[in-house]
């Protein structure tokens, strides 16, 4: 049993640490920038620290000297001294929520904008796992509640830790036995609420967790707004809320009534303390060891250790709250990407020729998507892929942009092992055009630009006449200043992949990958299309993944998948003229779509 006991003390002690080690190494980290508010809010709460325990004094002096007969101007100084140093302690707490609100902000905005920054960072596996309503609750949500955490909790811990001790140290001034039995008290009392916070604190990490899971079904939710409404599937929905929300309510009720837990044992123990002060001040008073102004003054400080006490009974609540964030944050910041990536670059004066060696991919263990693909396409060339859907276009596709990493075999650019190419020259070498292209809430300028401030009028200008896309942007009222909105609502899909067409082109990219780029076209804007492709593919390596046959007629050779497998590989002129090619009879039965 001994031994039993040993263990749980050893876990509860090593788990302290472990919580103390995440906010000593949260709050070093983020409020090492701001080390002069940081340093005027301490002595701003030292300064607190003062007057809150002189004021008992002059009350003890006031009511001596006033027992004893002392002139009424004299007890007017006393009293007009008390207002003084009341009104100073006002001042001090406005200005330590002042500083408290200031450093709390620029810490929070601090640790989101490096939770994004690793986020963004993550491979694509993580962002597949995790829905995004999910992730905007853990960067946003679990930040959010470490705002008291860095406004007033840490150093309101601190702060009261200290007004603790000198309050002690008064009271031991008064008299050793008030000051011995005030001293157990403060620490039993700390300790014990300290145990009551480990045993609750695991019902806030819950409540986190579940929080998370129901944002990322709302966010879900609403991005399908459109197809819910359309499919009939609001009562499937809205059934699946009620189930959700039915799965939180114990959850997060439990959470929150730790804080009724927590009151409960703060009552409990002060409740003692009045009555052990009690005790102690009739006993020395009887004794006449204090006068009635120093009983006053022992009630006081009673009550004044009541303040840090119950406010430490606070913090620990709060700290409960964000060490249940500090979790999930760490959690976040622990997880790696999966893709290392090296500091190779290409030969500036070639296009990218691309080499696929017996490559197999697989999303979840056991589950193969690809199976021994090779492929080879050498520089300037233009690759067409086909295949039914789901046979691992898309998948080959985001395995040359590196958006995954394959499970075994190699993929070379320009006989470079893509594993050993930095990510900054693979992206400004390839690239990607989907049918899905992301519109963000931003002018055209900055759609087409992505936000690079570098790039001037003139050149995306002459790239849109170079692609012959002029009857296209003379659409836009306010010209490159015409504000695009995320989803692309005001624009149709064909004018969104015409934008990813420049978007591409203004890249100067050696390598370009088309996943049914150009899926979504209608008639009149295929003609816009047709000019633009050749434009964008001249003296450039090119990858066609298409439905429309045809949309690979420059292709100079053809790739057909099936079931993760090649099942057919070869030129393209050499295909038409074998009857037995899938590509020859898919043309000769006149299918426009290869579905």
């Amino acid at each position: 049993m001994r031994k039993g006991l040993y263990k749980a003390y050893e876990r509860n002690v090593n788990k302290m640490k472990l919580e103390l080690g995440g906010y000593k190494n949260l709050l070093s980290k983020y409020l090492r920038t701001q080390k002069l508010n940081v340093i005027l809010l301490a002595l701003v709460l030292v300064g607190n620290i003062g007057v809150q325990l002189i004021n008992p004094q002059i009350s003890c002096y006031f009511i001596d000297e006033a027992k004893k007969g002392a002139a009424v101007k004299d007890l007017t100084m006393v009293a007009l001294m008390f207002i003084g140093i009341a009104f100073a302690q006002q001042l001090f707490n406005i200005a330590s929520t002042y500083l408290g609100q200031n450093v709390a902000w620029r810490a929070t905005n601090d640790i989101r904008i490096d939770l994004v920054k690793h986020c963004m960072n993550l491979d694509m596996s993580f962002h597949k796992e995790h829905q995004s309503g999910e992730l905007i609750e853990r960067v946003d949500g679990d930040v959010s509640e470490l705002f008291n955490l860095f406004s007033n909790v840490a150093l309101n811990i601190l702060n009261n830790i200290l007004l603790l001790i000198g309050i002690l140290m008064l009271l031991f001034r008064e008299g050793l036995i008030i000051g011995i039995g005030m001293t157990i008290f403060a620490v039993v009392s700390i300790c014990f609420l300290w145990y009551v916070k480990t045993k609750t604190q695991g019902h806030w990490i819950k409540a986190s967790k579940v929080n998370a899971e129901f944002y990322g079904f709302l966010g879900e939710q609403i991005s399908s707004a459109e197809d819910i409404a359309s499919s009939g599937a609001r009562k499937y929905i809205m059934s699946q809320f009620y189930n959700t929300m039915r799965k939180m309510f114990p959850i997060i009720n439990k959470a929150n009534l730790t804080w009724a837990t927590m009151w409960s044992a703060t009552f409990i123990i002060f409740a003692l303390g009045n009555v052990m002060a009690f005790g102690l001040s009739a006993y020395l008073w009887k004794k006449g060891l204090i006068t009635i102004g120093t009983v006053y003054l022992i009630f006081s400080y009673t009550e004044l250790l009541r303040r840090p006490i119950e406010q430490i009974r606070v913090n620990l609540q709060e700290l409960q709250v964000s060490s249940a964030s500090i979790v999930r944050i760490k959690e976040l910041f622990d997880i790696k990407s999966k893709i290392k990536y090296g500091r190779d670059t290409f030969d500036v004066s070639k296009s990218l020729a691309v080499e696929v060696k017996n490559i197999s991919f697989e999303y979840e263990a056991g589950v193969d998507v690809l199976t021994n693909v090779s492929l080879n396409v050498k520089e300037g060339k233009v690759l067409g892929i086909l295949g039914h859907t789901a046979c691992g276009k898309t998948t080959l596709a985001r395995l040359l942009v590196r958006l995954y990493d394959v499970t075994s075999g190699e993929i070379l650019l320009n006989s470079k092992n893509i594993n050993t190419i930095s990510p900054e020259e693979l992206t400004k070498n390839i690239a990607y055009v989907t049918q899905n292209v992301q519109i963000f809430t931003a002018s055209v300028r900055d759609n087409i630009t992505m936000f690079n401030k570098n790039v001037e009028d003139e050149t995306i200008l002459n790239i849109i006449k170079d692609l012959d896309l002029m009857q296209w942007y003379e659409k836009f009222s306010k010209g490159l200043d015409t504000m695009l909105y995320a989803g692309g609502r005001n624009l149709s899909a064909g004018e969104a992949q015409l934008l990813a067409f420049v978007r591409a082109f203004l890249k100067n990219p050696r390598l370009i990958i088309l996943d049914e780029a150009t899926s979504r076209i209608d008639p009149i804007t295929e003609q816009l299309i047709e000019r633009a492709l050749n434009k964008l593919l001249k003296n450039r390596t090119g990858i066609i993944i298409a439905h429309r046959l045809w949309t690979l007629q420059r292709a100079d050779d053809i790739l057909v998948l099936q079931n993760g497998r090649v099942i057919e590989f070869g030129s393209r002129e050499k295909l038409l003229k074998n009857s037995q090619s899938n590509y020859y009879n898919l043309l000769q039965m006149g299918i426009e779509e290869a579905k």
